[in-house]
């Protein structure tokens, strides 16, 4: 056999080792696309203005504080 036709085992190792970590890039972005999309149902309802009213109650709540600290000295 001539060296030209002798197969190449190396190349094919690290072409066959190319194709394996595609596949396996592609399976995994799969699976990140569901988990990204079952999150987004989880967090849906906080973004109807929820997380804006959480945030003033918060504020009045630290404002009421402060006030009754200072009524206290």
């Amino acid at each position: 056999m001539t060296e030209a036709k002798k197969l190449n085992w190396s190349m094919i190792g690290v072409i066959f080792a190319l194709v394996l970590q595609a596949a396996a890039l592609i399976f995994w972005g799969g699976g990140l696309n569901q988990r990204v999309s079952a999150l987004e149902k989880v967090v849906a309802p906080l973004s109807d203005g929820t997380l804006a009213r959480l945030d003033e109650r918060t504020k009045a709540m630290k404002e009421q504080l402060d006030r009754i600290e200072r009524e206290g000295k």
